[in-house]
């Protein structure tokens, strides 16, 4: 009955991700350009606003990067299996 219980766990992180995930990982490539491009446009206005040409285009563009790494990170975090718990395998275990 527990070798039963071992082999399911190993076959679930063996599958391939489903479509979820392949819409997840397309969503996560379109938030990444959109942050990298309203980093661009913010960044254009505001160099247009104060004629400091390329300062506030490049420092915004940057964030923008910034902001759509952690935004990718986050979405991806969702694909990865939840980590397992030692305490509860002992617990079945006895």
């Amino acid at each position: 009955m527990s070798e039963s219980n071992k082999t399911k766990p190993d076959a679930e992180q063996t599958k391939p991700p489903g479509a979820a995930a392949n819409y997840l990982l397309i969503s996560a490539g379109s938030i990444f350009t959109s942050m990298l491009i309203a980093g661009f446009i913010v960044g254009y206005m505001l160099d247009q606003l104060f004629d400091t040409t390329p300062l506030f285009f490049l420092s915004c563009a940057v964030l923008g990067f910034i902001g759509g790494m952690q935004k990718v990170h986050q979405l991806t975090k969702r694909l990865d299996p939840p980590p397992k718990n030692k305490e509860s395998e002992d617990d079945q275990k006895s």
